[in-house]
């Protein structure tokens, strides 16, 4: 009951990683280091293939390459649902025969997206179609964008119905050692709607906290800065 998108910024160079889900929490799930390349673990969720496939990516292998080496180590992989994107911009994911119906996946460019417990294929399509659709914007909000449209194109329905998300994350790393944008909503009864309001919140305060570790002596007290967003 998970839907998650892995994409890359031809232009930055950017990895990231958005996902959402009826769990709590689902951002302790999911990665992303500049230069290296982002995963993804759903379905029956493993905790340590992110790792693992964050090693073997610093290794230099390629997702595809990554990706077997996990179908190899995982003696539960038939379970999993794994997306990858590489630090090259290869993107794909994989569904075992295992996860809950509707559960699959589709590539695009530069993007993978793959879901399980949901409406349909319809809903990985949207998520393929909005991030391709919003080229140019950035790597955040284009992944952001893609989990709005997959919850539009019908999202997470069990054997009650359709489900609310209630957790939901967006991880984007570029250039740093640390995501640049690592924002959660662990608990939430409308948890995509929550994630817009804080991105959009943090865009705003973006600047603030890049000066603030960059230049300490150069920046303001935050609540002058805040003040200064009002005007």
């Amino acid at each position: 009951m998970t839907f998650s998108i892995t994409g890359f910024c031809a232009t930055t160079g950017a990895v990231g990683v958005a996902v959402a889900t009826f769990s709590l929490a689902c951002g302790a799930r999911s990665r992303a280091v500049a230069g290296v390349g982002a995963v993804m673990s759903q379905g029956f969720a493993s905790y340590v293939i992110p790792d693992e496939a964050m090693r073997l990516l610093r290794e230099g292998l390629t997702a595809p390459e990554v990706m077997a080496k996990l179908r190899e180590w995982d003696a539960e992989f038939d379970w999993r649902q794994v997306s990858l994107v590489d630090a090259r911009g290869t993107a794909l994911a994989h569904t075992g025969s295992k996860p809950r119906a509707w559960a699959g996946q589709l590539q695009g460019q530069d993007c993978a997206a793959s879901g399980n417990v949901l409406a349909g294929p319809q809903v990985v399509a949207a998520m393929v179609a909005a991030f391709e659709a919003s080229a140019g914007e950035s790597l955040a909000e284009r992944l952001l964008r893609a989990l709005e449209a997959a919850r539009a194109a019908g999202g997470q329905v069990g054997p009650s119905g359709p489900m609310t998300e209630r957790s939901a994350s967006l991880k984007v790393a570029l250039g740093e050692s640390f995501p640049i944008r690592d924002l959660r909503v662990d608990f939430s009864p409308s948890a995509i709607v929550a994630l817009r309001e804080l991105h959009d919140e943090y865009e705003k305060m973006a600047p603030f906290y890049e000066q603030r570790w960059r230049d300490p002596a150069a920046n303001p007290p935050q609540d002058v800065f805040v003040a200064s967003l009002q005007r």
